[in-house]
């Protein structure tokens, strides 16, 4: 897997023959984590929520393939009122995704597992 240079908080567009990866979960669960280990970049990450306050995005290769990785800002619920949860639907709204990572903190497994439920 070798990581592009090019990540940003900038308007996504819909790229032909790339696939689309969105990382999704509460505040605080790891997804930025995440996405710094798998894209190979270095997305701001603390332990306490919001972190992320907007959506990030990194192209790498997966097994000679585009693939584009959204770290999506933390949310406690798809339909929510927050400025999180409103770029969360504005982006899901727009765009397809292909393939969603859900990240859960299995200590609060009953309270996260909510959101699984609503995507």
């Amino acid at each position: 897997m070798t990581s592009c240079h090019n990540t940003s908080t900038a308007v996504i567009e819909d790229s032909k023959g790339v696939k689309r990866v969105a990382l999704l979960g509460m505040p605080n669960t790891g997804k930025s984590t995440f996405f710094n280990r798998i894209t190979g970049t270095s997305a701001h990450v603390g332990n306490w929520p919001g972190i992320t306050v907007d959506l990030l995005q990194a192209n790498v290769q997966l097994n000679g393939e585009p693939t584009e990785f959204v770290d999506l800002p933390g949310i406690y619920d798809i339909k929510g009122f927050s400025d999180d949860e409103k770029i969360v639907q504005t982006f899901l709204e727009n765009f397809a995704v292909d393939l969603f990572i859900i990240v859960l903190n299995a200590s609060q497994i009953d309270r996260q597992i909510r959101l699984v439920l609503q995507v």
